[in-house]
């Protein structure tokens, strides 16, 4: 990045004009060639516009501050947050004074909340602020750019987008040195993001590989996390004496570390096994241990285990605990975007609690709002479920041709499940 650029990239991101970085130093004429490298301006002129921005223009170089920042990134993988929280604010609480420390700031700031929050506050803006300049996706910097991004796709439920971003960031491991934990946590993101586009093989392909470097480098909670990923696949192609193995060797770590979330985590896999089996009591076991399990946990770490429960309230008749749970969670999804399709699942399940079987009412819900929803993010996999409710409702009423309609919109979302390397059995 040649001086120039430098000085635009920090004007842009001081939302300044060039008139108002310009006053009193040069024209604007004459600031707008050397931001364009038309022209190179003389040392005091530089340390004039320096001063201004509040800025370096000579400054550590790149690889100095990458270290210091992979530090911070090595606390948060470890989940030593105590360190990390310490590492990041004798990092950040001094404004950046070079573009590679401002780019590398923001960077690792979107990393640390992401991965200590797993919520997003800001994040958008630290990253869009970084690509203004197209060369920041170079080097170590773009692993660490693409790994951020990833981070937010995933956290956004953007999942392709997710997984598009996490392989750039795998491309770049060739050209830059990165430690084997890097390398773990980089294919443990594309494994989990695999497996939330339901694409097995490479969900199992990335998560392994992931599993090797952990186990190679003693990082055991990690190694859980892996192994909860597989026992999901496994279940997912119903070989669940294989994903019972996973879970069961997950519990050892979690037992050994006394880990109440990732025991959470844990029976709630389990309880999916027990809910493959036809086992309804299990499962309904074994997810209320799992919510007493992450009681103290946000309510990310707990809405699915909160579903899968009133799914099972639903299959063994058990209305007055389905409506009670709604009940108890719907209001704190509503206008979140990102609950919004769990809302929508609640409300559905609310009106067959209320009133047994599907009604006009609960109906008219399904073609308003929550087809339309899912239609609206491809959602394949929630369609070919309520498609066929629509097609048998509309059957059952002698309304055959709508009923015709959503038994081929089924067929065709089933088929671009397919399309798009969706795997289920």
């Amino acid at each position: 990045m040649n001086l120039g650029e430098k000085i635009r990239y920090f004007r842009r991101v001081k939302n300044l004009s060039q008139q108002e970085l310009a006053i009193g130093i040069c024209s604007v004429p004459y600031l707008s060639k050397i931001e364009n490298g038309v022209t190179e301006p003389s040392g005091e002129i530089q340390q004039h516009l320096a001063a201004r921005l509040d800025i370096e223009l000579n400054h550590l170089n790149e690889n100095e501050i990458i270290h210091h920042y992979v530090d911070l990134f090595s606390f948060i993988y470890k989940r030593d947050y105590k360190s990390a929280k310490e590492k990041f604010h004798s990092l950040t609480d001094s404004p950046a004074r070079s573009v590679d420390e401002d780019i590398l700031q923001k960077i690792f700031k979107s990393i640390y909340i992401m991965m200590t929050t797993e919520e997003m506050p800001g994040v958008h803006t630290l990253l869009d602020e970084v690509s203004y300049i197209e060369n920041v996706i170079k080097g170590q910097k773009g692993f660490y750019y693409f790994l951020a991004k990833g981070q937010l796709s995933y956290l956004t439920k953007e999942f392709e987008d997710a997984n598009n971003y996490l392989l750039k960031a795998e491309k770049l491991l060739e050209e830059n040195r990165h430690q084997e934990w890097e390398k773990g946590y980089l294919f443990y993101m594309i494994g989990l993001t695999a497996n939330m586009l339901y694409r097995n093989i490479n969900a199992l392909e990335y998560t392994s590989r992931a599993l090797d470097i952990f186990e190679r480098t003693y990082y055991f909670k990690r190694c859980a996390d892996c192994r909860i990923i597989l026992a999901i696949v496994h279940l997912r192609t119903k070989n669940f004496e294989e994903s019972t193995k996973h879970l069961l060797l997950a519990e050892t770590i979690a037992n050994t570390f006394d880990d109440e979330v990732l025991r959470g985590i844990i029976y709630h896999n389990l309880g999916g096994i027990a809910t493959h089996k036809g086992e309804k009591e299990k499962a309904i076991s074994l997810y209320s241990q799992s919510l007493k399990a992450k009681e103290e946990e946000p309510l990310f770490a707990k809405i699915m285990t909160i579903f899968a429960l009133i799914k099972e309230y639903q299959k063994s008749n058990y209305r007055e605990k389905g409506l009670e749970l709604i009940e108890t969670w719907l209001g704190q999804l509503h206008e979140n975007p990102l609950y919004r399709e769990y809302e929508l699942h609640f409300l559905y399940h609310k009106h067959l609690f209320t009133n047994g079987d599907h009604t006009e009412a609960s109906i008219r819900f399904m073609v308003k709002e929550l087809i339309p929803y899912f239609e609206q993010r491809n959602e394949w996999i929630h369609l070919a479920e309520y498609y066929p409710v629509l097609g048998k409702y509309f059957e059952k009423n002698q309304k055959y041709k709508q009923a015709s309609m959503y038994y081929s919109m089924a067929y065709d979302a089933l088929r671009k499940m397919h399309e798009v390397g969706v795997t289920y059995v």
